[in-house]
């Protein structure tokens, strides 16, 4: 405990020195500074565990050194004793996990040290990090950015994925490697854009090395074959994957799609299947003033990329790209415990939306008018016929798997979304409501891993919001999830009063009353408040967190039951 309290002082003590030293004619210094934490009560009752260290904390600082075109930067992490839901996912540790040289003009960018990239959607390389996830695979090396013309620019990048707290790069025998080109027309034809045509192409080539060391052995008990091997002569060290893209819009038209292909490689998210992987992101929207459309198309199929094979699915380590969730994300809490996690292994899905605005002045939209969004959106597993090779095995590890149609819907529904949004600011510009209904199923088995049925959920939303004056306002929100499914019903409810610009103060709770289980319709409970002054934010809460899932934008973890206290700051310099 002593360490942790002398390390989270000497962060706090160099939060608070380095704005002092931040102008300087040598250069400007910059960063952030936080820390999140929290002291844990054990709840029998909501599976809240008691813990060994009953104080843990979430610490980081960045320090950034700027010169010109010049740029330095450095972070040191302390998750030595890191919040409950961190340490679970491996998390652990304490270290400088990121340091970087950082040189550029109008023509070139060069990057050594630790960086992050993104080639298009993602579908070939995104290398990001999500603090509220606990995902950081930045890459460890070296990156280049070439200009040679006005909207033309070429990427090439080289590195190590980051695998938590693990620093020991010297033992590791994986590595990527991958370029990116995009010519974006608009800017490089000038007459384009004034005439509303806005057009890009691009392409991504990644390939990820890992070395081959040992055979792979399979366990199957079927029948009467016990086991099986696959050697490591046969397993591919250099997996290649690209993608093509491409972007093209007039005035209120857009349309966008990308195609990638993976090369086959055979890991434990996939059961070691030497079968290749595809993926398929198609958008297209129209706008006016008042209305608008969007409608997306996505297919992944064997698409999970990791630098290392072993890595399984149940965790995001290691992860080289990404494929994007285009399901509509919602701030509602009861329905964000059915969010739908995109499936990189097998997803085909659609999703649709709407949005109309009741015009200003009318009978019906008053003063303000009325905002309505409609959205759908489904998704299945894909088709999957086995290979002569598997039925006759009985095991689909070391063969091709499996074929599929590529535009085919499989037999599973993973989740469906339908739903409704009302939005309207009353003549008397202080009150404004906001209403929502949508219905959800949600594949329990399949997504979660639960023995249960398909989920349906019926959840209302009604949020009111009054602006007392031009500092207080007064919000109250809502929300029923009706469901017969997992644990049955729920409401929530929030009362949030806010001074702008320091205060902030709420009171929260969900209730799952229809449990079947008498002594599980918990209260769980939250009391929140907030001060911020320029850019310090300081959050003090306490209550109870319940088990389930956190999702941001179609990435998911698990998170454990909680019960406690919790203190947050961060700082900007």
């Amino acid at each position: 405990m002593k360490y942790l309290q002398r390390n989270l002082l000497l962060l706090c003590l160099l939060a608070c020195t380095l704005p002092a030293i931040g102008q300087s004619k040598l250069g400007h210094i910059s960063g952030d500074f936080g820390f999140n934490g929290m002291y844990y009560m054990p709840d029998s009752l909501m599976n809240a565990k008691e813990v060994q260290e009953k104080v843990r904390a979430n610490t980081w600082l960045n320090v950034n050194y700027t010169n010109g075109g010049f740029t330095a930067g450095v972070r040191y992490e302390f998750y030595s004793f890191p919040l409950i839901d961190f340490e679970d996912i491996g998390y652990k540790g304490q270290g400088l996990t990121h340091y970087f040289l950082d040189y550029k003009n109008d023509f070139i960018q060069v990057t050594a040290g630790t960086f992050y990239e993104q080639f298009g959607n993602g579908f070939a390389l995104r290398a990001y990090e999500d603090r509220q996830l606990g995902i950081d695979n930045s890459l460890l090396g070296a990156r280049i950015r070439v200009t040679p013309y006005k909207g033309i620019q070429i990427k090439g990048v080289w590195g190590i994925e980051r695998k938590n707290f693990d620093f020991d790069y010297t033992k590791r025998n994986d590595y990527i490697r991958g370029l990116d080109a995009e010519l974006s027309f608009g800017d490089m034809i000038p007459k384009m854009s004034e005439k509303g045509f806005t057009a890009a192409i691009g392409g991504s080539f990644v390939s990820k090395f890992e070395k081959a060391e040992n055979d792979i052995y399979i366990y199957f008990p079927i029948g009467d074959i016990e086991s099986g091997i696959i050697p490591k002569e046969k397993i591919p060290q250099n997996v290649a994957t690209w993608a093509a893209r491409l972007n093209f819009g007039y005035k209120g038209f857009l349309i966008s799609g990308e195609y990638a292909h993976k090369n086959n490689d055979p890991n434990n998210t996939n059961n070691y299947i030497f079968k290749d992987g595809n993926a398929l992101l198609v958008s297209a929207s129209y706008s006016m003033k008042g209305f608008g459309v969007e409608a997306s198309f996505i297919r992944s199929d064997n698409m999970d990329f990791r630098s290392q094979r072993d890595i399984s699915a149940a965790t995001n380590l290691l992860s080289i790209n990404y494929i994007p969730s285009i399901c509509r994300q919602y701030s509602y809490a009861l329905i964000g415990n059915y969010s739908y996690a995109s499936q990189p292994n097998g997803q085909i899905g659609v999703q649709g939306q709407i949005n109309y605005k009741i015009p200003k002045g009318s009978k019906i939209g008053g003063k303000y008018g009325i905002d309505l969004t409609f959205n759908y959106a489904r998704f299945h597993d894909v088709e999957q016929k086995w290979v002569p090779e598997a039925i006759a095995n009985g095991i689909e590890s070391g063969t091709k798997g499996y074929t599929s149609s590529f535009f085919k819907f499989g037999d599973n529904l993973l989740y469906q979304d339908l739903g409704l949004e009302i939005s309207h600011r009353f003549n008397n510009k202080n009150w404004k409501l906001d209403l929502a209904y949508n219905f959800i199923t949600y594949n329990l088995t399949i997504l979660q891993g639960h023995a249960s049925p398909l989920y349906r959920g019926h959840n209302v939303m009604g949020r009111v919001t009054y602006k007392i004056n031009t500092k207080h306002a007064l919000k109250f929100e809502m929300d029923h999830l009706y469901a017969k499914e997992d644990n049955g019903s729920w409401l929530y409810g929030i009362i949030e009063y806010s001074v702008a610009p320091h205060w902030f103060v709420s009171v929260s709770d969900q209730w799952n009353y229809g449990n079947n289980e008498i002594d599980q319709r918990i209260h769980y409970y939250n009391i929140a408040a907030a001060y911020v002054i320029k850019t310090t934010r300081i959050a003090l809460n306490f209550g109870k967190t319940k088990e389930g899932i956190l999702c941001i934008g179609g990435v998911c973890r698990s998170v454990p039951a909680s019960y406690g206290v919790g203190l947050s700051v961060t700082t900007s310099f």
